[in-house]
């Protein structure tokens, strides 16, 4: 049975038990919803008044920087691990002033003015969202709200996942384009735009096994689904169960070693948990923190979420949600809501962020296919993509919850952070300077930061990029055989026999 007591602690705890000093703040959004925000306010490195000796020297100021999670986590994510393997504490330990974000319908986003005290789980309004509201509204709330409260006129953004698809979309909508304007820096970790060829059989399933789609559709099931995944029911029941799944199925997750050790390093280095979890193999991972991750897995979200994200893996676009389509526009959903048939596109031609791409070549979810396209689209507007990094050994979660990425990625990020959050000049002039960079060449050898090429983004994070030739052999390979494609066949011939 697991002994180690950050498995009942929230994220809150998790960074006062390690010797930080916290705040909890509540983020109203336009439409009602009280987001949750944590912020790390004093470290057992760095006195939290002692802003020059942070970052920016001579400043005399902690820069404010928001880490934003994935689909189906929290901010809790940041901080899972021990303090110098922790994007959250590291930065904070390097002076930044560190706010962790929480989107609407997480464990501790589950608040709405017009509702009376006592969260009611059944409420079907409150779950009528996905992450296109994300973009629209818990995205801006958040970096309004700390700049506010800072007093700085320009924050830095940090996302995973799902945390960066928000920003994608937020960032390219011309209403906030002034928004997109105070951010610095976006850092993408497993960036996700488009989703189309995806290999997590999760997301497959969902997207093309109609059935299941339909199901999820019901109005009755929704409830029912929403109770158990957004209430914290789901993740209490898994909670439950940790003792068990350690003793038995991994083999003692407080151990480094245990009975069940080559079996469940087997069961996760094959890829099973990746594909339909987005989980890591144990390359990157202290096993004994298993337990830890568990317990913080699900922490809540919409089933209407969910759906979004199955009509963008079946469409391959990077669109709104998709309210309904029908053969007469007059009287479509997708008409009343969006004034055309189909739902409109998010236009990245319209983001003007300065960003970096780093990205794990074993992630089912953030497939480098799926990754080259958003490459393809931000490299078209000068100054915009900074740089993409592929890190040849990541998983998906592996940018969160991985014990080595202080070495790995850490410094890169580290370095991109500072160069343009300490920058003196002010937004217009730091995003003029880095249009004046001018598109990115095409030199596949060059390691110069501000050069990058479509062709050869593959980076390594020891030998450095790629060759041209290597990845289009690479790419030429996953084409023959494309890793978990297969699953798209089977769901579809499922659907067929069970529809019919």
């Amino acid at each position: 049975m697991t002994k180690d007591k950050d498995v009942g602690r929230d994220a809150y705890e998790l960074i006062v038990s390690k010797g930080y000093r916290a705040e909890r703040h509540s983020v109203k959004t336009e439409d009602g919803y009280i987001l949750g925000m944590i912020r790390i306010v004093g470290t057992p490195n760095n006195d939290d008044d002692k802003g020059e000796e942070g970052p920016c020297p001579g400043s005399g100021r902690k820069p404010p920087v928001l880490l934003q999670h994935g689909l189906i986590d929290s901010c809790a994510t940041w901080v899972m691990n021990m303090p110098s393997q922790s994007l959250g504490f590291v930065l904070a330990d390097l002076g930044y002033d560190v706010w962790l974000g929480n989107n609407r319908g997480n464990s501790y986003s589950q608040k709405h003015e017009s509702l009376e005290e006592g969260f009611d789980a059944w409420e079907k309004d409150f779950w009528d969202f996905s992450w296109q509201e994300m973009a629209e509204y818990d995205l801006p709330a958040e970096i309004n709200y700390i700049l506010e409260e800072t007093g700085s006129d320009h924050i830095s953004y940090i996302g995973h996942s799902q945390g960066t698809t928000q920003a994608f979309a937020a960032f390219s909508l011309p209403e906030f384009r002034d928004l997109a304007r105070k951010v610095r820096v976006h850092i993408a970790l497993a960036p996700v735009a488009y989703v189309g060829n995806t290999e997590s059989l999760g997301f497959q399933a969902a997207a093309h096994l109609d059935v299941a789609r339909n199901l999820a559709q019901i109005p009755e099931l929704q409830v029912f689904m929403n109770q158990l995944l957004g209430t914290g029911t789901g993740a209490d029941l898994l909670k439950s169960l940790i003792p068990t799944l350690c003793d038995t199925l991994l083999g003692d997750c407080d151990k480094e070693t245990g009975g069940g050790e080559e079996f469940h390093d087997g069961l996760f280095n094959s890829g099973m948990m990746g594909s339909l979890f987005g989980l890591p193999d144990m390359k990157h991972l202290n096993q004994s923190r298993i337990p830890v991750y568990l317990a913080h897995m699900p922490e809540g979200t919409s089933i209407r979420n969910l759906i979004h994200w199955s009509q963008a893996v079946k469409s391959k676009k990077f669109r709104k949600f998709d309210v309904g389509s029908c053969p007469s526009t007059e009287t479509c959903p997708n008409t009343y809501k969006y004034g055309q048939g189909y739902p409109p596109d998010y236009d990245l031609s319209n983001y003007r962020v300065p960003t970096v791409l780093i990205s794990g070549s074993k992630d089912p979810i953030s497939n480098r296919k799926d990754v080259r396209e958003l490459v393809g689209e931000l490299a078209e507007t000068p100054g915009v993509l900074v740089r993409s990094k592929e890190l040849s050994s990541y998983d998906h979660n592996d940018f969160t919850i991985s014990i080595d990425g202080n070495e790995i990625f850490f410094p890169l990020l580290v370095d991109y952070l500072e160069e343009y959050t300490c920058d003196p000049r002010d937004q217009t002039e730091v995003m003029e300077a880095s249009e004046a960079r001018g598109k990115p060449n095409a030199d596949a050898n060059s390691k110069d930061k501000n050069n990058f090429s479509i062709g050869a983004f593959v980076e390594d994070s020891v030998s450095g990029i790629a060759s041209a030739a290597s990845v289009e052999a690479e790419a030429e390979a996953e084409a023959a055989s494309p890793p978990g494609r297969l699953g798209i066949p089977l769901f579809k011939f499922l659907d067929e026999h069970l529809g019919g």
